[in-house]
């Protein structure tokens, strides 16, 4: 047995696999607002959200509890977990406190906890390659030796028109914010080698923030095999950089997934995050 869990940054667990022996989960944060608190499981009304949340003085967010994890941990198997960035939440350490607490339990029990330093589209990237390595038979610990490698080759960027959440919850600094959300400008950015948020260049315009989001992944070059595009209620931008993609790349995999609740309520409205390989 396989146990593959993720917490709710992951937004696709619809992963192809040729085994019944993997099993997926995925644990949800909790997502407040002033009128109600939305448990990300998979059944989050994203318009109703966005909504809410502009009408919302208090929106705060809380990621998975050690109990959430240790319920999911508990189940057969080695256990491969993947948590949205250290630097960005708490539920690395929440996943770690809830490995002790299992392995406390079941002391032969192997459980991997990743920090993917990314969000979203990154950790669909990963468990796709988990996935794969699992299918090809390799051992265990070849699969965590390529894990630790795979996490610093993924490259994260993003594109958002607004950095409202993100600022107001301390994910980046205001000034940074203010500057990224000037009228008709996109913020365009990636992660550091730490896992934090930095915004490389303001761009006015969706295509030049597309434009931008190609220009990095022009950067790897050939090597790039795959690209993951995530989007908040923006299915029109996202297919148009696809076809940007496409165009630029020859036999490259690129899907389009929408956002769930969490990358949502970071990325806002029209905001894309995109992860390749």
């Amino acid at each position: 047995m396989w146990n593959i869990v993720t917490d709710s940054s992951c937004d696709d667990m619809n992963f192809e696999h040729s085994l019944p022996e993997i099993h997926y989960t995925r644990v949800p944060f909790l997502i407040n607002t002033d009128n109600r608190e939305y448990v990300d499981d998979g059944s989050v009304d994203i318009p109703a959200l966005m909504a809410d949340m502009k009408h919302s003085k208090v929106l705060k967010t809380a990621c998975p509890s050690p109990a959430s994890w240790h319920e999911a941990f508990s189940r057969p198997g080695d256990t491969y977990a993947f948590t949205i960035s250290a630097a960005l939440s708490g539920s690395f350490d929440s996943a770690c406190t809830a490995k002790q607490m299992t392995e406390e339990e079941q002391p032969n029990k192997s459980i991997t906890v990743v920090n993917t330093k990314g969000t979203g589209p990154t950790q669909i990237i990963l468990i796709r390659m988990l996935t794969r390595m699992i299918e090809e038979g390799l051992d265990r610990q070849i699969i965590k030796d390529r894990l630790t490698q795979l996490v610093e080759k993924v490259r994260i960027v993003f594109a958002l028109n607004s950095f409202d959440n993100l600022t107001r919850n301390g994910r980046m600094s205001r000034l940074a914010g203010f500057m990224a959300h000037r009228l008709g400008f996109w913020g365009v950015g990636t992660a550091t080698s730490e896992g934090k948020i930095q915004v490389l260049s303001k761009v006015r315009g969706t295509r030049k923030a597309l434009t931008a989001i190609l220009d990095d992944i022009r950067a790897r070059g050939s090597s790039v095999s795959e690209v993951v595009i995530c989007h908040c209620l923006n299915r029109e931008a996202a297919e148009e950089l696809k076809a940007m993609v496409l165009e630029t790349f020859r036999n490259i995999r690129v899907d389009i997934f929408p956002t769930g609740g969490l990358d949502s309520f970071y990325a806002e409205k029209a905001g894309l995050i995109v992860s390749y390989l």
